[in-house]
């Protein structure tokens, strides 16, 4: 019933031109920290199935390269972190994927259902956090596993905590210079089955953020530009602006422009 979920990716040398990459692919952290860049750079977070077309979210690995890699749309945590996994799956790559709750308010007080998916991949003895299906400041790599030592990724500053029963919190270093909670998540594998009801209630609930809200995300090498609603931000090098959508004609032309998609 739930074969399609585990289904091999039908071409990873064609996935790996869709993100760009033209490095090596061994097993490596430089590599899987590459791989993770280079699918932020060019695979959109975006949520317009579901606001905009009104389109079910499908896990199924077909579906996803077909929606990724054939018809260069992006997705969310549950679609990227499943077909980023696939990818790595065929490269060789050990992949657990991995069931995670964002955290809101300045210092996390507003911890949320567990309602986003990571991938931890193991190289050796080594446990590596990785997140291309973050709609916001996500790390621009792996992160090894390791409780307390900073981590810096692209001039930015991560560290893990340990909880109790195989519970890890990522924090990130603010431009405050405060370290505040990001995701915290479990060590414990996951099937991919497990990610069928939280998609289904993230994608369809009327009081989710993702049936209310229009957003895009993607990195630069120098920047992002998003989308919220009626609002588009845009960051590379010194240029820093967040103009008003005045229309929808508007929109679709800033996200063919700088997200790629053409709705």
């Amino acid at each position: 019933m739930y074969e399609e979920l585990y289904a091999p990716l039908p071409d990873s040398g064609r996935y790996l031109e869709r993100i760009g990459w033209q490095g090596p692919a061994d097993l490596t952290k430089e590599a899987l920290s590459g791989l993770v860049f280079a699918h932020q750079k060019a695979v959109p977070f975006e949520n317009y199935d579901i606001c905009e077309l009104g389109r079910p979210i499908i896990l199924e690995t077909l579906h996803l390269y077909e929606k990724i890699v054939a018809n260069r749309r992006g997705g969310y945590c549950f679609e990227l972190n499943a077909g980023f996994a696939a990818l790595l799956s065929a490269l060789g790559f050990e992949v657990w994927p991995v069931l995670a709750r964002i955290y809101r308010g300045p210092m996390g007080e507003q911890p949320m259902p567990p309602m986003h998916r990571v991938n931890l991949i193991c190289i050796g003895e080594d446990k590596y956090f990785t997140d291309v299906g973050f709609g916001g400041p996500m790390p621009a790599g792996a992160l090894l596993l390791k409780e307390g030592d900073l981590q810096e990724v692209w001039g930015v500053t991560y560290r893990f905590e340990r909880r109790p029963h195989h519970r890890w919190t990522l924090f990130r270093e603010t431009s405050e210079k405060v370290m505040e909670p990001m995701i915290g998540f479990t060590e414990v594998p996951s099937e991919p089955v497990d990610f069928l009801t939280p998609n289904y209630h993230t994608s369809t609930h009327p009081d989710s953020l993702f049936t209310r809200t229009r957003m895009a995300n993607i990195r630069f090498d120098d920047g992002f530009a998003s989308i919220n609603t009626e609002k588009f931000h845009i960051v590379r090098g010194e240029r820093d602006e967040t103009t008003e959508i005045q229309s929808k004609e508007q929109e679709f032309a800033l996200l063919k422009e700088y997200f790629g998609i053409s709705l």
